[in-house]
């Protein structure tokens, strides 16, 4: 049961990643800057001219 448990966690982890990742793109697709908590899932930390430059036109 517990491998169970430890393969679940991971896989709920992985997916985690990969919607903090589809979240981003859409955002700075669209020109917009994405959610804080997004980026720091990704490991980028967020800061303003980091930002900014995502969210350029």
């Amino acid at each position: 049961m517990t491998a169970l448990r430890t393969a679940m966690t991971r896989l709920r982890a992985f997916l985690e990643v990969v919607e903090a990742a589809i979240s981003a793109s859409a955002a700075v697709h669209s020109h917009h800057a994405p959610a804080t908590a997004d980026l720091r899932r990704l490991g980028i930390t967020p800061t303003p001219a980091a930002m900014a430059a995502m969210s350029r036109v």
